[in-house]
C-alpha cells in the first residue's frame, strides 16, 4: 500500500525516503475527489534501488547559510520501503547515520533510528519524538517517513495553475489528535500537478500557532518512466514571518546501484561510515 510523502513528498525512506516518497509516474487519469487524487498519487511506484548525493543548505533569518553532505541509499522490501543515509561532511556531523524502515502495513508504526558517532551506538526515534527537527534542519523525523493515507482526511479545495501547470489543490485533515502528536501538523494542502500526479508543494500548519511550512520543489527529472525531484525547498514560517530555510539538492542519483539487502539493518547503522 503506498502513502503519499509530507513534503509530500518525500527523499525515499531516510533523505532518499525524501525521494522515494516523491517520485512518481506519469498518470494523466482524472479523479474527481481529494481522497481519489491522493489515491492517484500514492499508487504511482518507485524506483525499487536507489542512491543519491545530498547538499543540505541550513539558512537562517539573516540569511547565513551551513552546508551539509550526505550520501543515501534506499531499497524496496516486500513489507517497506528502507533507506540509511550518512552525513558525511562537516566533520562536526560526519559519521552520523538515519535509517528508516517505512512500512507498507498502515497498522504498523514505521521504525526510525539515529546513529551518532559520539556516542556509538544508535538511538531509536519514539513517536512523540517524531515531530522535532531532523539534525537542525526545517525537516522533521515525521517528514522522513511517509504518510498513512487513512489518517487524514481530503478536501479538494479547487483548481489553480503554478507555472504553466495546472493543478489540484487538496486538504488533508489530521484525522485525530494522535496525528497531530506525532506529525506536529494540524493540516496540510498540497498542490498535485495534473498531468503526472507530481507533488510540486505544500503548506503544511503547524499545531503551535502561528507556524508553518512551506514545502516547493522546483525541479524535476524524468528517468527510466519516473520524476525524480532535484531540488527541494522548506521554509518555516512564525506570524507569516520566514524564520529558518532549508533547501535539499540531489545529485549523481542512481537508479541501479549494488545494494545488498543487510545495508538496512541497525547493525549495519552502527559500522559507521
Amino acid at each position: 500500500m503506498r502513502r503519499f510523502t509530507q513534503a509530500h513528498p518525500s527523499l525515499t525512506t531516510g533523505i532518499a525516503i525524501l525521494i522515494a516518497m516523491l517520485v512518481l509516474a506519469c498518470n494523466t487519469a482524472q479523479a474527481e475527489t481529494g481522497r481519489e487524487i491522493m489515491e492517484q498519487v500514492n499508487a504511482q511506484p518507485s524506483p525499487e534501488l536507489m542512491a543519491a548525493d545530498m547538499a543540505m543548505t541550513l539558512i537562517d533569518r539573516n540569511g547565513n547559510q551551513r552546508v551539509r553532505r550526505l550520501r543515501s541509499l534506499s531499497r524496496t522490501f516486500d513489507d517497506s520501503e528502507r533507506s540509511l543515509l550518512f552525513f558525511l561532511e562537516p566533520s562536526d556531523v560526519r559519521g552520523t547515520g538515519f535509517l528508516v524502515h517505512d512500512y507498507d502495513d498502515p497498522q504498523r508504526s514505521d521504525d526510525q533510528w539515529l546513529f551518532l558517532p559520539s556516542m556509538n551506538k544508535s538511538k531509536r526515534i519514539a513517536g512523540s519524538d517524531q515531530s522535532s527537527s531532523f539534525m537542525g534542519s526545517d525537516l522533521s523525523y515525521a517528514d522522513m517517513s511517509s504518510r498513512n493515507l487513512d489518517e487524514w482526511t481530503y478536501e479538494l479545495l479547487g483548481e489553480e495553475r503554478v507555472g504553466d501547470e495546472p493543478v489540484w489543490r487538496v486538504r488533508a485533515i489530521a484525522a485525530n489528535q494522535s496525528v497531530v502528536d506525532r506529525t506536529g501538523y494540524t493540516e496540510s494542502v498540497v498542490y498535485v500537478q495534473q498531468s503526472n500526479h507530481q507533488v510540486i508543494r505544500a503548506i503544511h500548519t503547524l499545531e503551535q500557532a502561528n507556524e508553518r511550512k512551506l514545502m516547493n520543489l522546483p525541479e524535476w527529472e524524468q528517468r527510466d518512466g519516473f520524476w525524480l525531484p532535484l531540488v527541494m525547498q522548506v521554509v518555516s514560517q512564525e506570524g507569516g514571518q520566514t524564520v529558518h530555510r532549508t533547501q535539499l539538492t540531489f545529485s549523481n542519483i542512481n537508479l541501479n546501484p549494488e545494494v545488498s539487502a543487510s545495508e538496512f539493518s541497525v547493525q549495519r547503522l552502527e559500522q559507521g561510515l
